[in-house]
This record gives structure tokens, sequence and C-alpha cells, in this order.
């Protein structure tokens, strides 16, 4: 399993709420807020599939990380599900 199905798994699993955050034209991007409060974001292109996912930004009380990490197309399923 790649870092990005990893996050995703997490998010999918233990988020509490889920927000379709602002993005420019083009782009979905999804704001997932975990148990301990912390958010993981995903984003992708409004042309691309359910394998066009990314996992990028994590927020955490006191802390943070980047994440540039594509998401396969079987996790992506599930984050496409929440745009709906």
């Amino acid at each position: 399993m790649t870092l990005g199905d990893q996050l995703t798994q997490q998010a999918l699993t233990c988020g509490r709420r889920v927000t379709l955050a602002a993005a420019p034209p083009g782009i979905v991007r999804l704001a997932i807020t975990l148990s301990d409060g912390s958010v993981q974001h995903f984003e992708r292109r409004t042309i691309d599939g359910e394998d066009g996912w990314r996992a990028t930004d994590f927020e955490a009380p006191g802390a943070g990380c980047y994440f540039d990490e594509p998401v396969t197309a079987e996790w992506g399923r599930g984050l496409n599900a929440l745009t709906c």
C-alpha cells in the first residue's frame, strides 16, 4: 500500500467530518477532520477520475506537513463518493 493510500485509509476510516474546501476552478479539494482534530486534505483535477486523487496538506494542532502523494483508484473511489 502506498503512503497516499495509507493516508486515505486513515481519513476514510477515522474521519469525523468532511468538507469540500475552496479550490481554484478545475480542482476538487476535500478536507477530512480526524478524531484527534487533525485535518487531512486531498485534491484532484475535476477532469480526473478516481485515480487522480492526491493526499496533500496535513494539519495538526501545533504541527503540520505537506504531502503530494498519489492515491490509487481503489481508495480514490471512496474520496469520490464524498464529493457527491
